[in-house]
């Protein structure tokens, strides 16, 4: 997959971490896992654009500046680029999940940075509805 489909892919799943935090529900635990190692590694090295995707769920997050500073990273710091390529492979591992945080990250890229309000946006996506109303979160049984 090429640098900046990665990318985006990752800010899509921190975004959806958030998000499924907020609603209560939980993803598989190595999907946190890898999410909260990379949102580490961006509070260090990128901390305005940790900062803005934890905040996603109350303010407009610029998503093509985030993917833009991601991507710019990820040649310059290789612990970031395969933080991102770890958090990837969970994620396609898990063909529901991968679905969803394609969606999200389709909506989030058709949107305007002025409007984006991620959490909203999460909200609204059916496949990200039909995986938090699910019974599996990453192999993982909720009820």
């Amino acid at each position: 997959m090429e640098p900046v489909t990665l990318t985006a892919a990752a800010i899509g799943t921190l975004v959806l971490m958030k998000a499924s935090e907020k609603a209560g529900e939980k993803l598989g635990d190595e999907v946190v896992r890898r999410g909260v190692k990379l949102l580490s590694l961006l509070k260090i090295k990128l901390p305005c654009t940790a900062t803005a995707i934890e905040l996603s769920q109350q303010q407009p997050l610029d998503y093509s500046k985030a993917v833009l500073e991601l991507e710019t990273f990820t040649h310059k710091e290789p612990d970031i680029a395969k933080a991102v390529e770890e958090l990837d492979a969970v994620v396609k591992a898990d063909p529901k999940l991968a679905e969803a945080v394609q969606a999200l990250v389709n909506a989030l890229k058709s949107q305007p940075p002025t409007i984006q309000t991620f959490g909203k946006i999460a909200e609204e996506i059916k496949e990200i509805k039909a995986l938090f109303q699910g019974t599996f979160f990453g192999g993982i049984h909720i009820t």
